[in-house]
């Protein structure tokens, strides 16, 4: 059932002139793991029982039936082999997908996916009792060059939004799952070891219904943080939402979205990785490239781009408070430079854009992060900020944006003073 997300509010107080600084703190979803349908690492010993007694066995397994996978025609040979009376034709193949995640060595990689029309399918469980449908075969590797142990869940679907997701659901994968070598419980789940390596097969189940909504989407697969504790506070990286068309885009319209993104090229914060709106570039300054320098941070504006948003169809009646204006975005881009000799976090920032009327606090969810920093090395971060088009944003030639606190996990502040930057509109 699609949920709402209550932006309104949040929307609202950007308008109003604040006395505190706003928190982007946009990693908190990450750190509630997503309790999955069929997953392998909570799989009971009883299931794994009905499978293969002992490793080499299953790794004979998996090695016959990665055989099976041909070049052409359909990829996965259990869709047939599992659901006996179905005809399966492959309507849409992709071979190099690009869709990869390296989390501090812990490696994640598509070689290729596959989707597949299914028809004359007498289980009524897959389809909502439907005989017809889709199968998304997805081959991937991981490979664990990590320090230790992995604990990584399958990834999931995104659809038009956030809230359209499909969980990948094991309706015929069975003999080539992709999935560690170590047994798993519920109370004990499996993990890949420091140095494994594994490829296989996972899938998603489709009624026709939802892959006539997502082939026309901007589907994305959500690659889920590893952790290296069971528990998956660990983080080893962060969750990443990458490009997963699932239908032939049209070569024409595909190079006119191509020659458009190229000359707007709007940032890739999470208005666009949620698909919470597009965005239409009115003024952008990509090579600002302001730099602070701080003993443990050096901090760089790299730029600012002013956007305005039109809504998807999910979140139209989040915008108010607007006064019937257009919403502007202000997406300010910045480097992170570690100075220290630990890790620190790029969660916590307390931010502010004003000019001389109006404060603006920034909207959390919007912006995006990279996550955690390694000493020594530069991390990425977008803070966003709403506006309306005429009142604020066309009413001035430039704003203060302003850094008061870069707080670590620790809850210690990374900054010893205040950093402003001067961020123009034209």
């Amino acid at each position: 059932m699609k949920k709402k997300l209550i932006l309104a509010g949040i929307l609202a107080s950007s308008l109003t002139v604040a006395t505190a600084c706003g928190n982007s703190d946009t990693a908190s979803s990450n750190d509630d793991s997503k309790e999955k349908t069929e997953s392998t690492q909570s799989q009971s010993k009883e299931d794994k029982a009905t499978e293969n007694n002992s490793s080499d066995k299953k790794t004979s397994s998996k090695e016959d039936s990665n055989s099976q996978i041909s070049d052409t025609g359909v990829m996965n040979k259990e869709i047939t082999k599992t659901l006996e009376s179905a005809k399966a034709e492959a309507v849409y193949d992709n071979k190099e997908p690009n869709i990869s995640s390296d989390q501090k060595g812990f490696k994640f990689n598509v070689d290729r996916y596959q989707v597949v029309h299914v028809t004359n399918v007498d289980d009524k469980n897959i389809f909502d009792g439907a005989k017809e449908g889709y199968i998304v075969t997805v081959k991937a590797t991981v490979n664990n060059q990590s320090d230790g142990k992995a604990y990584f869940n399958i990834p999931d679907l995104q659809g038009k939004d956030m809230f359209d997701t499909h969980l990948n659901r094991r309706a015929t994968v069975y003999e080539s799952l992709l999935e560690p070598k170590t047994e798993g419980t519920v109370d004990e789940p499996s993990y890949y070891k420091k140095g494994e390596k594994q490829t296989g097969l996972f899938e998603f189940y489709l009624t026709k219904e939802e892959y006539e909504g997502l082939k026309n989407a901007h589907t994305k697969m959500i690659i889920p943080y590893a952790s290296s504790n069971k528990d998956m506070t660990k983080h080893l990286g962060e969750e990443e939402k990458l490009d997963m068309p699932l239908a032939k885009v049209d070569k024409e319209e595909q190079a006119k979205n191509d020659e458009k993104a190229a000359q707007e090229a709007p940032y890739k914060d999470n208005i666009l990785d949620n698909n919470v709106a597009e965005k239409e570039v009115l003024s952008k300054k990509a090579t600002l490239n302001l730099t602070q320098k701080s003993e443990k941070v050096d901090v760089t504006v790299e730029g600012v781009e002013y956007s305005k948003l039109n809504p998807t169809e999910s979140y139209k009646n989040e915008f108010t408070s607007f006064d019937g204006e257009d919403v502007v975005a202000a997406s300010v881009k910045l480097k992170v430079k570690n100075n220290t000799d630990s890790d620190i976090t790029l969660r916590q920032f307390s931010v502010f854009l004003q000019n001389d009327n109006v404060k603006f606090l920034d909207q959390g969810t919007l912006g995006s992060h990279a996550g955690t920093v390694s000493p020594g090395q530069e991390g990425e971060k977008y803070v966003v900020f709403l506006m309306k088009r005429k009142s604020d944003f066309e009413a001035t030639n430039n704003f203060t944006f302003r850094i008061t606190h870069i707080t670590n996990s620790d809850g210690k502040d990374l900054l010893s003073k205040e950093l402003d930057f001067n961020l123009p509109t034209k």
